[in-house]
This record gives C-alpha cells, sequence and structure tokens, in this order.
C-alpha cells in the first residue's frame, strides 16, 4: 500500500511509482528471452529485476517483492515447478505465471498444483503475456482459452 507522499513503507521505496502498475520480476535462462519479455511488458509494469537461475530468482523475490513474478519452466538450477513451490514462502504476496515452451497438460497441471497462478506457453506469449500479468496483478481468474478450447491459465488471488 502507498503511501500519500508516494513511498511503500513496506518496500521502502522513495520514488513514486503509479498503484496501478504491476511490479514485475522476470525469470528466464536465456538473456535474449529476458529482453524480449521487457520490451514486451515495459510500457504497462515496472519490472523490477531480471534474473538468469533459480538461486538469483529466490533472491530477488525476497529482496524486491514484486506483484507479479514470470518463471520459465527451465531454469538451469532448479526447475520453475520447483521455483514456483518455493516463492510461496520467498515471496507470499506475488503471483507467478510460468512461462515455458512445453505444452504439455501434465506440466500445466504441475504448474497449478505447484501455486502458479497463470501458465503461458512460449510462443503465445506476445499476445498472453501481459494479459496474465494484469489479471494477476488484479487478482482476478486468469483462465484463457487454448486453441482447442482447453483452460492454459488460472489465477487466484494473491493480494488481499
Amino acid at each position: 500500500m502507498t503511501s500519500p507522499g508516494g513511498t511503500d513503507p513496506k518496500r521502502g521505496e522513495s520514488e513514486e511509482r503509479p498503484a496501478t502498475r504491476p511490479r514485475v520480476l522476470l525469470a528466464d535462462d536465456y538473456a535474449n528471452i529476458l529482453t524480449a519479455m521487457v520490451r514486451l511488458i515495459s510500457s504497462s509494469c515496472d519490472v523490477v529485476g531480471t534474473v538468469t537461475t533459480g538461486a538469483q530468482l529466490l533472491d530477488a523475490a525476497r529482496r524486491l517483492d514484486p506483484d507479479v513474478i514470470v518463471v520459465d519452466l527451465n531454469l538451469p538450477d532448479m526447475s520453475g515447478l520447483d521455483a514456483c513451490r518455493q516463492l510461496k514462502a520467498a515471496a507470499p504476496h506475488g503471483s507467478v505465471i510460468l512461462l515455458t515452451a512445453a505444452s504439455d497438460p501434465k506440466v500445466r497441471q504441475g504448474a497449478f498444483e505447484s501455486g502458479a497462478s497463470a501458465f503461458v506457453p512460449k510462443y503465445r506469449a506476445g499476445d498472453e503475456l501481459l494479459p496474465a500479468i494484469e489479471k494477476a496483478f488484479a487478482g482476478a481468474d486468469c483462465q484463457q482459452q487454448d486453441r482447442d478450447g482447453s483452460d492454459t491459465n488460472r489465477g487466484s488471488p494473491h493480494r488481499p
């Protein structure tokens, strides 16, 4: 919650930012994917960090307290599913979106069982990532339809 002076006592911020922009942490093991994601979402989100490993992700999530965390399924030192589970403790208020090239329904189910609020296939990130971030930030249901009509995303509010 932002104080009237534009600072967030919990985060110790000293500069003003619009309350309607989600603070997003991005994790992917490929720098070019991170660069593309930053370009894709930066007009509507405050990207507070980019990381390439699970250990960096957990550390950054604790320090930065992001609203939304976008996690690749395949990080070099842990799976995105393990990261989702550990992020529950590291950043309990952050909504996690799993981003992956995998389209296996078992991976999708595992993402939700691990605590992700949305699942976005990388090949559809250009169309679906920003809406999923906005819905997760708003605490809304992030369900979207797969091409065959099955749900690929779901959401649950993580912020009060």
